[in-house]
């Protein structure tokens, strides 16, 4: 009798062994994140251009404004008008879409969070290759008007034109 029920109780925890599986793959399948398509074709950059520098710094907002929607796929091309190209940038991102104003965080982005592609004298280029959506937060500085190499690429790479983003030549070229 001893092993009969020993027999049921292995039985009966193999089923619900099985169960636990089929469970697990069904709540996986149900919660896996939807793929987006997180190509340029798709996602081409938006020129951001509502914000100014003030003191030789660039934000795209204050730390508890109005943060950039960025979901996944999403390209911003961020006009900094510091005149020169910015030597750093920081990218916060936050699930909060007003950043810190009502208890919110901000924190660097990691990764493929939000990735910096090009950096100019007039743009600078961040992507969200992930497919998770946050809010988005940068800030650039350190741009000198008066040294030849601030407009270098050591961070990005520029169009042979030097150019991250637009055609700021008005006159087409001659075929």
């Amino acid at each position: 009798m001893r092993s009969q029920g020993a027999g049921r109780g292995a039985a009966r925890r193999a089923g619900w062994a099985a169960c636990a599986v089929g469970a697990a793959a069904a709540l996986a399948a149900g919660c896996a994140p939807s793929r987006c398509d997180r190509s340029e074709s798709a996602n081409p950059p938006v020129e951001f251009t509502e914000a100014t520098p003030a003191g030789g710094v660039y934000e795209t907002s204050a730390p508890d404004g109005e943060l950039l929607y960025f979901p996944g796929g999403m390209r911003y091309a961020l006009r900094h008008g510091l005149g020169a190209r910015p030597r750093w940038h920081q990218v916060y991102l936050s699930f909060e879409s007003d950043g810190t104003r009502r208890g919110g965080t901000l924190a660097h982005a990691a990764g493929n969070q939000a990735e910096v592609t090009c950096v100019d004298d007039q743009h600078l280029i961040v992507m969200n290759d992930s497919c998770s959506e946050y809010w988005l937060r940068v800030v650039a500085g350190g741009a000198d008007v008066d040294d030849e190499g601030a407009s270098g690429a050591d961070e990005g790479a520029a169009s042979a034109a030097g150019k991250c983003y637009g055609d700021d030549d008005p006159a087409p070229a001659d075929p």
